[in-house]
């Protein structure tokens, strides 16, 4: 990766910005940034090794997990080189990170409860296969990881190492999605689904933080556990956001919102883009939707995600034109990671938020009347 095999160990971390991956989380900007983080690290009750990660671990078929899954069972899916797999949430939530090797690359699937941050990693670090654990500490409420290779310390919501050999090193990510069994199911029915590891006396039927699906409990209530150095009041702690980092700007995405409104425009510093709800796949999808000269502006009509200049007809699960004058035309799609509002903000303050500023304003969606 570096010209010169004499570069000393001060420049190594500040080479690794200059080298940092497209479509990785929010980076600190200063070895000081992270160094703070190390700084600031919450130790808690639990201890390295109670909560074991898992490796190379089992799969069963849909049919077989569908036996022991309800409908509406919180699922992720990561879509990786060679297809997608399904992880429950209730397995995930006992083991916080699945170490995988496909194709002799590494990755790995994260999850923080705490935060109710959830993204996958290419771990593969050049060759070097990083095999990651929980290491018991938090930082803002989020959990710290550990890689067994070097003892490199990684903040889990950044994918960036900010303490140890491979400090400043940063994780490019892997697409991931948080949806429900029902949606994953019926999308991927060949998808292999993390199984219950062989031996395991963890009681995977109980989450010890309470359950997605009940009102009341950790999931959806104002109660932090671990306490956060900021707040922001313009969402509920604990509101479901997707959080994306494109060209150095942050937005925070509000999941309700753009499900209730189907589709978002908005911008991100120069750039247009579109947040639309998956109805399929029941997630929320990012793109670009400067397709031509100039940005189109999406809504839903009749059911349809339509572009208002063309009134051509588009696929929400792959931006790709279906139908109308762009047919055959496609939008680059953006991948982020999953949060509560609360641990976003905390570790990402400079944050913008959708439902904000950027977002286009209804009135001029309203100007092209799509019955004409």
């Amino acid at each position: 990766m570096f010209p010169h095999k004499k570069i000393s160990l001060f420049l190594l971390p500040l080479l690794a910005f200059l080298f940092w991956p497209a479509q990785s989380g929010a980076l600190p900007k200063t070895t000081e940034d992270l160094t703070a983080i190390n700084d600031n690290l919450l130790e808690t009750s639990v201890s390295y090794g109670a909560i074991p990660s898992l490796y190379r671990p089992r799969y069963d078929r849909v049919m077989e997990a569908d036996l022991s899954m309800d409908a509406k069972d919180p699922v992720f899916i990561v879509m990786f080189p060679d297809g997608p797999r399904i992880y429950p949430q209730r397995i995930m939530v006992w083991h916080l990170v699945v170490n995988e090797v496909i194709n002799d690359v590494a990755y790995a699937v994260t999850y923080c409860p705490t935060t109710g941050t959830m993204v996958a990693y290419d771990t593969s670090m050049q060759g070097l296969n990083l095999i990651l654990d929980p290491e018991g500490r938090l930082y803002e409420g989020n959990a710290v990881l550990i890689d067994r290779n070097s003892g490199s310390l990684w903040l889990q919501q950044l994918g960036m190492a900010f303490d140890g050999p491979l400090m400043g090193r940063g994780l490019p990510l892997v697409p991931a999605y948080w949806t429900t069994w029902d949606a994953a199911k019926r999308v991927f029915p060949h998808a292999p689904v993390l199984g219950v590891p062989t031996g395991s006396r963890r009681p995977y039927s109980r989450d010890p933080y309470g359950n997605y699906l009940k009102k009341g409990t950790y999931y959806d209530n104002d109660r932090l556990v671990y306490r956060v150095n900021r707040l922001d009041k313009r969402l509920p702690r604990k509101a479901p956001v997707l959080g994306l980092e494109l060209q150095g700007a942050l937005v925070a995405i509000d999941i309700n919102y753009v499900k209730k409104k189907g589709a978002v425009n908005f911008f991100l510093g120069p750039d247009p883009l579109l947040a639309v709800h998956d109805r399929r796949l029941d997630v929320i999808r990012v793109y670009n939707r400067q397709i031509w000269a100039k940005p189109s502006l999406f809504t839903y009509h009749q059911g349809a995600l339509v572009d208002l200049a063309t009134r051509t007809r588009w696929d929400p699960a792959t931006g790709k034109a279906l139908e109308g004058n762009m047919q055959g035309a496609s939008m680059t799609q953006y991948f982020g990671m999953y949060a509560m509002w609360f641990s976003w903000y905390a570790v990402n303050p400079e944050t913008f938020l959708i439902p904000g500023p950027g977002e286009v304003s209804q009135q001029m969606l309203d100007t092209t009347p799509l019955d004409q």
